[in-house]
């Protein structure tokens, strides 16, 4: 569920039309299982301070297509694990620094 914060802008005229270019794109296919897409991710995480900013909120280049197990285990390990989308748009791990935990 969005965040309080995001409520406006993801029910807004401008999101609904670059999710659903985000969807075609991605011809409705989940980019971690290949199942059936019907969320949209965003690669580089919204926040209060970059909500406003259509390079990161409304650019394709940001998005990808996700089931809706993908997307709630992605949302989840990100947190606690630090997982996110690289610039190929593949699913990745961040590295820990030497001597860290993984």
């Amino acid at each position: 569920m969005a965040k309080e914060w995001a409520k406006s802008f993801y029910t807004s005229t401008a999101w609904r039309r670059v999710r659903k270019e985000a969807l075609i794109r991605d011809m409705f296919t989940c980019a971690i299982c290949y199942g059936r897409a019907e969320e949209v991710h965003h690669i580089k995480e919204l926040t209060p301070l970059n909500i406003s900013d259509p390079n990161i909120a409304l650019n394709l280049n940001n998005l990808v297509s996700l089931c809706h197990n993908c997307h709630t285990s992605l949302t989840k390990k990100s947190a606690e694990h630090n997982y996110f989308f690289d610039e190929n748009g593949q699913y990745m791990r961040r590295q820990s620094p030497p001597g860290g935990d993984a």
